[in-house]
Parts: structure tokens; C-alpha cells; sequence
């Protein structure tokens, strides 16, 4: 799965199952309704890819990647080529000069969400070789990536308006919303904001996939049951410590389940 960074809530495990949905849907228009890292839009199969997120940063990142990508990388490919660079502009010893605001602004949210705790932004509070390493792995992955990003429609809207523009027979909603109870976003959700969300979602006249966490309860207090639930191996911590994730799906194509092969 091709990413660019890290961040909460990623769903490179599950794209496979969202391409089966999206596919079986028969729809044309591929909306990303909380692209967040674009770890959906940047490996679904579509030939129209709208990548949406409200967070200011994210868009102006990814707006940045496609319409000024030579600039940007050759900033991100100078720290990646040169550990003691790298280190020297976490540690804020030096800056990056690409003789352009917008840029530069951009590769700092893109250096802060690959060295941030989590995706976050936020310090780890130490050196190594792995924050370093992640860090050249997601650079070497922005070529493909630009190319991708560089046929996306990118919008900075909210959920509802979002979808009230861009709902048609058509059109194939992806819903992956901030986790209930977590304060991980700059736009975190309130019950009201999920309550909001099911009933634009249920009303769009094309098709949707929405995710959550199988652990959550706001999710079947509000929409029920879940279509399916899709068992994956739990990656935080050691694989013989960690129990499985449960993640459930919930979607308005017919019989799709019995598309969807789960572990027991």
C-alpha cells in the first residue's frame, strides 16, 4: 500500500474490501469523504478521485503536492538524502528555503506528521534511526504519489456540504470519520456530528461505505447493526500480546458481505 505519512485512523489494511464495495457499487465518482493521510484515495482504483479532508493543513499539503511537487521534493529528498540535514531541522537548527510561503509551509506539515508521536505532529522526544527511516521511506513513496494526486479533484470542506455537492447516482461515498473519543484531530467529532453524518449519509442518492472501530458504541447506537465486521491483525505492539482489531463496515450495497472474506 502506498503512503506518505503517518496519521491516526489509517486504512491501508482494509482498501482491498473498499475497492470490492466500490467496485460491486457501480458508481464512477470515488469520494473520500475524510481523506486524512489519503491512505484510501492514494491506492483505490478510480478514474475520479475527489480527496476531501476540513483539516486546513492536509489540504494545503496535498494542494501543494500537485501543483508545486518539483519545488516540494527536492526540499523532502535533500533531508532524506542527508541524516545530519534531517536531525538539524527537527532539532530546528536550520530552515528550508524554497523561495515560496506556501511551500515551505507544506513541507513542514508533511516533516511534522512523518516525525510526530502517532502521526500527530506531535515529539517524540528522541533520535533514531527508525524516525529517520520512516521518514526517507514516505519521501521515496511521493513520486507515485504525486502522480496520483496530480488527477485528484481536492476539496476542504465539511461533511455535509461535501456531499450535498457532490451527491449523485453516480458517486460512491467513503466514510471514515474521526474515532468516537478521541481527541487525535484538529476537528474531532461530537455525538451531534455523527447524528448529523447518518442522516446525510443515508439520504445520498448513490452509495457509501462508512468504517469504524468494531469496539465503539456510538456507531450501533446510531446506525445498528454494521453490514459485516472485517477481523485484521492488530500491528500496535507485539504481534503475540495484541489481540485482533475488529473493524466494521457499514454500506448501502446489496449483499455485499457475502463479498468480503473475514477472518474467524
Amino acid at each position: 500500500m502506498l503512503r506518505i505519512m503517518k496519521y491516526p485512523g489509517s486504512k491501508t489494511s482494509v482498501v482491498e474490501d473498499i475497492q470490492r464495495i466500490y467496485d460491486q457499487s457501480g458508481c464512477n465518482v470515488f469520494v473520500d469523504v475524510f481523506g486524512g493521510s489519503g491512505s484510501v484515495s492514494l491506492n483505490i482504483r478510480s478514474r475520479n478521485i475527489v480527496y476531501n479532508d476540513l483539516n486546513r493543513d492536509l489540504f494545503t499539503l496535498f494542494t501543494v503536492l500537485k501543483t508545486h511537487f518539483s519545488s516540494f521534493y527536492r526540499a523532502a529528498n535533500a533531508l532524506a538524502m542527508d541524516r545530519r540535514l534531517f536531525f538539524d531541522y527537527y532539532d530546528g537548527r536550520i530552515v528550508i528555503d524554497a523561495e515560496n510561503p506556501e511551500i515551505e509551509k507544506a513541507f513542514s506539515i508533511f516533516f511534522s506528521f512523518n516525525s510526530g508521536f502517532g502521526g500527530m505532529g506531535e515529539t517524540y522526544g528522541k533520535k533514531d534511526k527508525s524516525l529517520y527511516g520512516t521518514y526517507r521511506k514516505n519521501v521515496s513513496n511521493l513520486i507515485k504519489a504525486s502522480n496520483i494526486i496530480g488527477k485528484m479533484k481536492l476539496e476542504n470542506m465539511d461533511f455535509r456540504g461535501l456531499i450535498e455537492k457532490y451527491d449523485t447516482s453516480e458517486t460512491f461515498f467513503y466514510v471514515d470519520p474521526p474515532y468516537p473519543g478521541k481527541n487525535w484531530y484538529v476537528h474531532n467529532f461530537t455525538e451531534e456530528d455523527f447524528m448529523d453524518l447518518g442522516r446525510n449519509i443515508i439520504a445520498v442518492k448513490g452509495k457509501y461505505a462508512m468504517n469504524f472501530n468494531a469496539s465503539d458504541t456510538i456507531p450501533v447506537k446510531l446506525f445498528g447493526k454494521p453490514s459485516f465486521i472485517k477481523e485484521e491483525e492488530n500491528r500496535n505492539g507485539k504481534p503475540r500480546e495484541t489481540v485482533p482489531r475488529k473493524i466494521s463496515f457499514y454500506t448501502n450495497v446489496a449483499n455485499v458481505s457475502t463479498k468480503i472474506s473475514t477472518k474467524k
